[in-house]
C-alpha cells in the first residue's frame, strides 16, 4: 500500500527511528574517540605501559555504534507490510532513543577519556547509560 501522506505512513516512520539509531550512534562513538584519542595517544608516548588501560575508551566508544547498528537491524527486520502506525512510531522511538544516548554517552565517554587515569568510574558510567537506551530500545521494538 503506498503512503499518502508522510505523517500516517509506518514505514516512513520506521525507517527514520531504524536510521537515527544508526547515523546518531556513529555520530556518538565518533565524538567519544575524536575526544580521547589525542589524549589516549600522548599517554602511549609519555608512558607506554598504560597504552592497553588508556585504550579502553576507545573500545567503548565504538561499542556505542554496535549498539546502534543492533538496534538499527533489527528494526529494519520488523518493516513489514503489514507494519501498523503503533508499531512503527514504536520503533522510531527505540531508535531516537538510541541514538540520542548513545550521542551523549560518546560525549560523555570522549570527555572522561581524555582524563582516564583518574576517570575509570567515569568511563564506566558513561557507557552504561548507552547499555540503558539499548536495553529500552530492544524492549520497544520487540514489544507491543
Amino acid at each position: 500500500m503506498a503512503c499518502v501522506d508522510v505523517a500516517s505512513c509506518p514505514t516512513f516512520w520506521a525507517g527514520l527511528g531504524a536510521g537515527l539509531s544508526v547515523l546518531l550512534s556513529a555520530i556518538g562513538a565518533g565524538l567519544g574517540i575524536g575526544l580521547s584519542g589525542p589524549a589516549i595517544a600522548g599517554a602511549g608516548v609519555e608512558r607506554p605501559e598504560v597504552m592497553l588501560k588508556t585504550f579502553i575508551a576507545t573500545i567503548l566508544a565504538e561499542a556505542l555504534a554496535i549498539y546502534g547498528l543492533v538496534v538499527g537491524l533489527l528494526s529494519v527486520f520488523d518493516i513489514t507490510a503489514s507494519l501498523t502506525i503503533e508499531k512503527s512510531v514504536r520503533i522510531f522511538a527505540a531508535g531516537l532513543t538510541m541514538g540520542a544516548a548513545a550521542l551523549g554517552s560518546g560525549f560523555g565517554i570522549g570527555a572522561s577519556g581524555s582524563a582516564m587515569a583518574r576517570a575509570v568510574i567515569s568511563l564506566i558510567l558513561a557507557e552504561a547509560l548507552a547499555i540503558y537506551a539499548l536495553v529500552t530500545a530492544l524492549l520497544l521494538v520487540f514489544t507491543g
